[in-house]
């Protein structure tokens, strides 16, 4: 759930009315976070999210530390001036 709500903030505030940054051609458009499916840390590729830091208590995996200790898993966006995913690890 919150994967999604962060591309969907990310969607809003790189694009908040519908014609603003996009990565493909206009009709068939990349918003910032649906151009990175899949990919959460450095040298993700289809199958693998990437390089992720791993929570020694639970096992999971997470790439953003939140208030309180709370540990997120969010997903990468396009960094416009490179052409890439930008990760937060």
């Amino acid at each position: 759930m919150i994967i999604n709500l962060a591309s969907l903030l990310a969607g809003t505030m790189t694009n908040p009315f519908g014609n603003g940054f996009f990565e493909d051609e206009k009709s068939a458009p990349l918003e910032a976070a649906s151009a990175c499916p899949g990919v959460y840390g450095t040298g993700a590729y289809p199958g693998y999210a990437g390089n992720l830091l791993l929570d020694p208590t639970t096992g999971g995996s997470y790439n953003a530390n939140g208030n309180n200790g709370r540990k997120y898993l969010l997903p990468s966006l396009i960094d416009p001036t490179t052409s890439t995913c930008a990760t937060l690890v």
